[in-house]
């Protein structure tokens, strides 16, 4: 009896794999706090204060691309909600479980040469093992919402997106510059006001990539309009940059708490930019063999990446503090960057070991 040919592998798009890629290294480096993300909060006297300034509002687009780039290959599909339960939510709990497991190994147990059951189970249900493990949860709710996404973008016009994005813009981007401006901080709109509750911001983004993903026509994507795109993003950039800084000079004093106020105002447009040029390369520039296998290669490692980086930058950390602010002092961003890039290659070194077992090989 002759055996059937197996179906050919879904071509992966290489400019998803590169904004995976890219969104788990800005993921590590949002983390490294004011070693990094945040280090003009610790640098507020360097002549580089205002280049540290810009960096957390590019760097906070991690997230959102996450959301984007799910929402861009989950919202077109077509599956029974049975489907969703057994392959994709029930996938992503084992991940929560096994990972928060490895980490609470690494982090309690073993340091406190103690085990609890009980302890492992609260830490998971109540708050986060690590820290870039509210992804998993807010995913999951994502999953659960997924049937009731699927139905509601098959029916949204290009009217219905531009006017989401424009209330994105509005409510979150000038409202609370406009907010600050007048009342100084004494006075905030009421919340319940904000239309953007009925969605979230993650959702947003989900809706979103799937538009830009999907929808958005491909003639668009060009030079001239990418220029007009980055031009809004630097923009937004610098005025949500000065009002940090403004609140910072009215408050008396630049603080964590201060500084977190204005980092989502015109997220959209850098998040937005940063999906729209990465498509746009791929699209009219050819990519060898090579380059394509390695792309795939390193975007297939990339989620195993981000379930290790708690461990991987702990472990990392002494080469920060021991070796490059130590003999590069003058140099702390760049100190961060390679501190970063050391625990990224680790995690990949880490995915690349554990998928050599099936059973996490199909998991992550």
């Amino acid at each position: 009896m002759q055996s059937e040919t197996p179906a050919p592998a879904k071509k992966k798009k290489l400019h998803i794999e590169c904004l995976r890629i890219l969104c788990i290294w800005l993921v590590m480096f949002t983390h490294s706090s004011t070693s990094g993300f945040s280090l003009y909060l610790a640098q507020q006297d360097s002549p580089w204060f205002p280049l540290y300034l810009l960096v957390p509002f590019w760097v906070k687009t991690a997230v959102p691309i996450f959301f984007m780039v799910s929402g861009a290959l989950l919202l077109g599909r077509d599956e029974p909600v049975s489907v969703i339960f057994r392959k994709r939510i029930w996938r992503f709990v084992q991940v929560l479980l096994v990972f928060s497991f490895i980490n609470y190994l690494f982090f309690y147990a073993v340091p406190e040469c103690h085990f609890s059951v009980l302890r492992f189970l609260s830490i998971t249900y109540t708050s986060n093992m690590a820290t870039a493990y509210y992804f998993l949860y807010i995913y999951i709710s994502f999953l659960l919402m997924l049937p009731l996404w699927r139905a509601m973008v098959r029916n949204l016009t290009n009217a219905h997106y531009l006017y989401l994005i424009g209330l994105n813009l509005f409510f979150v981007g000038c409202v609370p510059v406009f907010s600050f401006l007048l009342y100084r901080g004494q006075a905030e709109m009421n919340g319940f006001l904000n239309p953007l509750l009925a969605i979230s911001e993650p959702s947003f983004y989900f809706i979103i990539g799937y538009w830009i993903e999907n929808v958005l026509p491909e003639a668009w994507l060009t030079k001239k309009n990418l220029i007009r795109l980055g031009l809004l993003a630097a923009a937004g950039t610098v005025i949500a940059a000065f009002m940090t800084w403004f609140y910072g000079y009215t408050a008396g004093a630049l603080t964590e708490a201060i500084s977190q106020r204005f980092y989502d105002s015109f997220l959209f447009l850098n998040t937005a930019f940063v999906y729209c040029l990465c498509r746009w390369w791929f699209l009219h520039h050819s990519v060898s063999p090579a380059w394509s296998r390695r792309l795939v290669f390193l975007g297939g490692l990339s989620f195993g990446v981000m379930l290790f980086e708690e461990i991987t930058r702990a472990v990392t950390h002494r080469l920060l503090t021991q070796v490059l602010l130590f003999h590069f002092p003058s140099f702390p961003f760049i100190d961060a960057v390679l501190w970063i890039t050391a625990a990224f290659t680790l995690g990949a070194a880490m995915t690349w070991g554990i998928k050599k077992v099936p059973y996490f090989k199909k998991l992550i």
